[in-house]
């Protein structure tokens, strides 16, 4: 399936605040039509018609052929983009094949990411003749209500759209999956002189051909500088995993997603920040060992909260990398073992008692054990290990990586460290124990 992105129009609201035209101006790093090709290609979406019009050179220039964001880019000039946006949608008639479904949206309009696979999965259930619409019936809580298309639903068909709808249940989200007869409607609005975008979709909710799928996630249509940074609320909300533990939740995400949002505009990569969150812990274990625990442990949990920022700049920039997923693994695990020695040292060396050895060793083995359950499930069964869903009443132990450096961290800033390694070695092995003994009926 091929996508049609509609970047004809002059943004007047966002131009006086921008050096750059609309569709370039970036957000957290990459330009807002960079990110919607980027968003589509996650999902497999490999070739683009960009449909210009006022900054038809300058797009050109920046986006080039698509080779450097791994697309194909096809470009259609529309000298008619002022008259209206149904204008610039039937520029894509000149490269539509028969019976081709093919995905439509505007460049400045900003969603989730599962949001548009999910949007996708539904192009399969749509007729020829007929269009799907991303709608939003969650009325309570869209951004600017006022500015936005309306939509009078009948169950999942649209039987009316316009802005100034008095009587509507649900808005426009400006993504659709068109066919030939979305075409065919924006062909005889223009012959009747109604150029906007709306003007087609309303001749096909006439027969009852516009679906709706009613989205769950947000989005923003982007116009001005306040629905810039609320788009920016958005995209680093949706880098939060619903299964955070507890210490990330509340804790590390908190300083983490400030970070990667500094972070966004430069270009560090996700590997980069990955070697610094290991030097991180380095410094931390020379801490432990030079006998200055409060620092090692403020500096645990740093290393903590950087190991999060790796995987959203990842997921934020569309930087995701198998090399990086094993890099990023490797190197924690050889973060947490210099930690764990450098506390052993440290209790070693005032105490010289072989118990800090033994017990150093035992939190030394358990707590890769985690992240190696996880992984050797995954691979096993094909699917993903989640805390909450599978551990039981086991959830609540902090034996998860996030909550082991939390567990140093006090110890370190109280100078618990043998209980801290006690604690680490009872609660990692525990969990380890639990899950072999829950394997047989989880696999």
């Amino acid at each position: 399936m091929r996508a049609v992105v509609l970047a004809a129009g002059e943004g007047k609201r966002l131009r006086p605040f921008s050096k750059r035209p609309k569709p370039l101006v970036p957000l957290l790093g990459i330009s807002l039509i960079e990110r919607n090709i980027l968003a589509l290609r996650e999902w497999g979406i490999k070739e683009f018609i960009i449909v210009t019009g006022c900054y038809d050179m300058e797009i050109r220039e920046y986006l080039g052929s698509g080779k450097k964001l791994e697309v194909e880019i096809k470009y259609l000039f529309n000298p008619d983009w002022k008259l209206g946006n149904g204008v610039s949608a039937y520029t894509f008639h000149k490269e539509y094949c028969r019976d081709e479904k093919f995905v439509l949206m505007m460049c400045d309009h900003i969603f989730q990411p599962d949001l548009l696979k999910n949007f996708l999965a539904k192009a399969q259930d749509l007729g020829q003749g007929e269009v799907l619409l991303a709608a939003d019936r969650r009325l309570e809580n869209i951004y600017d209500l006022d500015e936005c298309t309306k939509i009078k639903a009948d169950g999942a068909c649209a039987l009316g759209l316009g802005k100034g709808l008095d009587d509507f249940n649900a808005v426009d989200c400006g993504l659709f999956i068109g066919t030939g007869g979305l075409l065919e409607a924006l062909s005889e609005a223009v012959s009747k002189k109604q150029y906007a975008f709306t003007d087609a979709i309303n001749i096909l909710a006439a027969s009852g051909r516009v679906k709706l799928h009613f989205i769950q996630g947000s989005w923003v249509d982007v116009d001005d500088p306040e629905s810039l940074r609320h788009a920016e609320k958005i995209l680093l909300h949706s880098l939060v995993p619903a299964k955070d533990s507890v210490v990330s939740k509340y804790i590390n995400r908190k300083f983490s997603l400030r970070i990667t949002k500094l972070l966004a505009t430069t270009g560090i990569t996700p590997n980069q920040v990955t070697v610094v969150s290991f030097l991180t812990a380095a410094a931390s274990a020379f801490c432990f060992a030079a006998a200055t625990p409060i620092l090692g442990g403020l500096l645990a949990q740093l290393c903590s909260i950087i190991d999060g920022v790796d995987g959203e700049i990842a997921r934020l920039k569309f930087q995701k990398s198998s090399f990086g997923g094993i890099f990023d693994s490797i190197l924690d695990r050889y973060a947490d073992f210099i930690i764990v020695i450098g506390m052993t040292y440290s209790w070693y060396f005032n105490t010289h008692s072989p118990a800090a050895l033994l017990v150093g060793a035992a939190a030394v083995t358990g707590m890769p054990m985690s992240m190696l359950f996880k992984e050797k499930f995954h691979a096993l069964t094909g699917k993903q290990f989640v805390t909450e869903v599978h551990d039981g009443i086991f959830r609540y132990l902090p034996a998860n990586r996030d909550g082991r450096l939390f567990i140093v961290m006090v110890g370190g800033i109280f100078n618990l460290l043998p209980a801290a390694l006690v604690f680490l070695a009872v609660i990692t092995h525990l969990q380890t124990f639990f899950r072999l003994y829950n394997a047989r009926k989880l696999m």
